[in-house]
């Protein structure tokens, strides 16, 4: 027994719990000679267990054919027994016990009907089964209430009667409790809130399937007490046990099959969580057989415990994961299973450790538990600094990169934040500053000398930075850009041999996205210019050419005007800074008249507003009779006089012979 209380108060739930076992921890007993000396525990203590396990199972043998006799004989002497009142009066008022209860019970869900309702169908799910379970939890705490009353009012005499009906009343009341577990994780009626992917009808199934099983479980444990104390032999309430174990396992395992049977998860999934379940029970029942015979359940409580540590954790990771895949919901998520992790592997560690294998002695233990607790929580702590870091970070870095296909001119995305574009190189030095502190902090206080470590790793470090010198060039020249701002992810740059749009920056490089879709990777110390075409705004200069006789009056007026509807466009007057204006004749051409226009526009689209200018430009100069220059070419020729006279004599030669030609024929 008091390795079994060992055992439970070891079961440390998430960083909270860890932390406060850590700084309630009283000081350790002074170690005898015998016990400094105790290193790697002792041959003997196994043989002496292997020993007692072998005679216990001869003796469980020996005492198996006569164990129903023993069983109905302890019973008879329980009903026989003598008392204020009569077993039949205990009896009346045990079932009236449990009326009372289930009264109550019903009471406090009527009351709470409106309530139970407005979780139901609240929209957002995690809430609303979080609700449901609250209710869930306080009828628990209820019922454990009433049972108290219940006991200290009718059963609180030593008999035999009184301990026999308190066994059965708080047997039920820890019944009632576990299937809480059962209801929050199945939900037979609310397949919205269920947690485990199945059928209604075979949550159903499992759940009352689950149901039994645990009532004969905690039915044999509370009972068997009684039993003992009324004389049933030891052996004989072992066989009792062995038989009531089996039974367990054996409810679970047709749990088990029946939620395999039922196809309701993916089969990659279920068949998972198929080994998992029948590794589970196998090991709990050796564990149960193993302890019963030894009479020491100190690993039976050490695997029940991190089991329903497993399940609390994972209720609660399935609760927030109900309505949400938000990035904060898997951080909460993961750093939830840690802390369970690091809780069960703490109480295994006790159970293994000193109860088990006796590799620490017990008066040594309690300084070890503080070590491990302080090493734990300083792990713990780190891994959830480091996965808030991450998290932080990935909500700033995620901007819209143009994908295969997509019109970067039209769709640009804009510039990230200065803060944003540093923040990849800052994550990368954070996460190596938390896990060699942490990692640090726990070996000190596993009590490991951390002071060689250090001078290691400064010698290490200094012998780094000395063969890679371009590693370092680029890392120093990494930090000098970013500290003088000199472009941030989603700008476009030209670092005068390759250019394109910054996707992602790191400790030593950065890589940009070209506008045809490659990407270019190029350490710091390789760029020497840079020029950013990103920054505060843009002047677009280009050119029309005009026919040689426009109107330069005319367009100037026009384009003026169009620059004005422009800047009063919903969109195009976002872009805009300066109106599209006309700066004068750039040249006269042999058959055009070159103007220039420009306008000044953000950096983020200008091509897109210089397509949007040329369009309406083409339409307003149509409508307005303004000619763009053409390019057909026009020739001109001047022939002498000579043969001006001779091609007008064979003309009037011509026209004679057609006229006389005419009249032969009338």
């Amino acid at each position: 027994m008091l390795a079994a209380n060992r055992a439970m108060g070891s079961s440390h739930f998430f960083a909270a719990a860890l932390l406060a076992a850590c700084l309630h921890s009283g000081p350790a007993a002074a170690l005898t000679p015998e016990q400094a000396t105790h290193v790697g525990g002792s041959i003997r203590e196994l043989d002496s267990k292997l020993a007692k396990l072998s005679e216990s199972v001869l003796n469980v043998a020996a005492a198996a054919p006569g164990t129903f006799r023993e069983f109905t004989a302890a019973l008879g002497r329980i009903v026989d027994g003598t008392g204020v009142r009569t077993f039949e009066n205990h009896l009346a008022l045990l079932a009236l016990s449990f009326a009372l209860t289930a009264a109550l019970v019903a009471a406090f869900r009527r009351a709470t009907r409106r309530y139970r309702l407005a979780f139901r169908s609240d929209a957002y799910r995690a809430r609303g089964a979080a609700g449901q379970l609250g209710l869930d939890t306080a009828d628990r705490v209820l019922v454990a209430v009433a049972g108290y009353l219940l006991v200290q009012l009718w059963f609180d005499e030593a008999t035999h009667h009184d301990l026999f009906a308190l066994a059965l009343i708080w047997a039920g009341v820890r019944w009632w409790i576990a299937v809480l577990l059962l209801e929050a994780l199945l939900r037979p009626s609310l397949p919205a809130f269920r947690l485990i992917a199945m059928g209604d009808a075979v949550a159903r199934d499992i759940k009352a399937i689950a149901a039994v099983t645990i009532l004969i479980g905690y039915t044999g444990i509370s009972v068997m007490p009684v039993l003992l104390r009324t004389g049933l032999p030891i052996p004989a309430g072992q066989v009792v046990v062995l038989l009531q174990g089996t039974l367990v396992a054996a409810g679970c395992a047709l749990a088990l099959w029946r939620y395999r049977a039922s196809r309701s998860a993916p089969p990659r999934s279920a068949r998972l969580w198929s080994a998992i379940g029948a590794t589970a029970i196998v090991v709990l029942w050796i564990a149960w057989s193993v302890s019963v015979l030894l009479l020491e359940f100190s690993a039976y409580h050490a695997f029940t415990w991190s089991i329903r540590i497993g399940a609390l954790a994972y209720l609660v990771h399935a609760l927030l994961g109900l309505s949400s895949d938000a990035r904060w919901v898997v951080f909460l998520q993961r750093s939830i299973t840690a802390a369970a992790l690091l809780a069960i592997a703490i109480l295994l560690a006790e159970t293994w450790l000193v109860d088990e294998l006796a590799l620490v002695p017990v008066a040594a233990w309690g300084a070890v538990r503080r070590s491990l607790i302080a090493a734990a929580v300083t792990l713990y702590a780190g891994y959830v600094a480091w996965r808030y870091l991450h998290h932080w970070t990935e909500e700033r870095l995620r901007i819209s990169v143009p994908g295969l296909g997509a019109n970067t001119d039209d769709e640009g995305a804009p510039p990230a934040s200065r803060l944003t574009t540093i923040l990849p190189m800052l994550r990368i030095l954070a996460g190596v500053a938390i896990l060699v502190v942490a990692v640090l902090l726990a070996l000190s206080q596993l009590g490991i000398e951390i002071t060689p470590l250090l001078a290691g790793a400064g010698v290490f470090g200094l012998a780094i930075s000395f063969g890679s010198q371009a590693l370092v060039r680029d890392i120093v020249s990494g930090i000098f850009f970013m500290a003088e701002d000199a472009f941030r992810v989603g700008e476009y740059i030209d670092t005068g041999r390759l250019k394109g749009t910054v996707e992602r920056i790191s400790l030593r490089s950065v890589r940009l996205r070209h506008q045809n879709g490659q990407i270019h990777t190029i350490p710091f110390g390789q760029l020497t210019s840079i020029s950013n075409f990103s920054r505060d705004w843009q002047t677009v200069k280009f050119n029309l050419r005009l026919a040689r006789d426009a109107d330069m009056e005319k367009v100037r007026k026009t384009i003026k005007q169009l620059g004005q509807e422009m800047q009063k466009d919903p969109e195009l007057g976002k872009e805009l800074l300066q109106p599209l204006k006309l700066q004068g004749v750039a040249e006269i051409a042999d058959s055009a008249l070159v103007v220039r226009l420009k306008f000044t526009a953000r950096p983020l689209k200008p091509s897109w507003v210089q397509r949007e200018a040329l369009k309406r430009i083409y339409r307003v100069f149509g409508e307005k009779g303004i000619e763009f220059a053409s390019n057909a070419i026009t020739v001109q020729s001047a022939a002498p006089a000579g043969t001006r006279q001779e091609h007008a004599a064979g003309a009037a030669a011509g026209a004679a012979v057609d006229a006389a030609r005419q009249r032969a024929a009338e």
